[in-house]
């Protein structure tokens, strides 16, 4: 009987593991981003913030663009895909002296498709936004132009979602290296 008791404990246990170690495996992948998936404060489409031109061109191949984004306080080289699955993403790598840095800032916009794992995502309501994540950080409105940027924090990185008449038009998520002059969407 206590053998017969020992083998049932040991068989429940590996069992129990497989099941524990396979919902861990669920979760680093679905944390880990990929095609389609925004990971706020983190990734789109697989590419973190951080990431080389190197991992990107890997992962998603050329991009239908190349160019230059400046900023107040920052300068970027940028990739546009404008074809494809990726269609509407924008990267934009630290411009080290026209050199490409680190992925710094990731954006989507039309016709992009992605979403977060809550559904966020090109065409979301503002509202759906504000049940989902809550009130933002900080808020810019232009209300002739009936437009809004929400911007939350995510680990340490921020999320700015645009709006256009309540429903979102773009979304961006970065800094990889903070910008502490940037106080709208600082991070701290």
């Amino acid at each position: 009987m206590i053998k017969l008791n020992k083998t049932f404990l040991m068989v429940f246990l590996l069992l129990l593991l497989s099941f524990i170690s396979c919902k861990d495996n669920e979760v680093e992948s679905e944390g880990e981003g990929g095609n389609g998936i925004i990971v706020p404060g983190k990734s789109i489409e697989g590419i973190n913030l951080g990431d080389s031109k190197d991992i990107v061109e890997q992962k998603l191949g050329n991009p239908s663009a190349k160019g230059w984004t400046d900023g107040i306080y920052r300068s970027w080289l940028n990739y546009e895909y404008e074809k494809g699955s990726h269609s509407g993403l924008s990267i934009d790598f630290i411009d080290d002296n026209n050199s490409y840095g680190p992925v710094d800032v990731l954006t989507v916009r039309t016709p992009y498709n992605g979403k977060t794992k809550e559904g966020i995502g090109i065409g979301a309501s503002l509202n759906n936004v504000h049940k989902i994540y809550g009130k933002p950080k900080n808020e810019l409105l232009q209300s002739e132009a009936h437009w809004i940027a929400d911007f939350y924090c995510f680990t340490g990185k921020k999320l700015e979602i645009h709006y256009v008449d309540s429903l979102i038009t773009t979304m961006s998520i970065g800094y990889f290296i903070p910008l502490e002059q940037d106080t709208l969407s600082s991070c701290k």
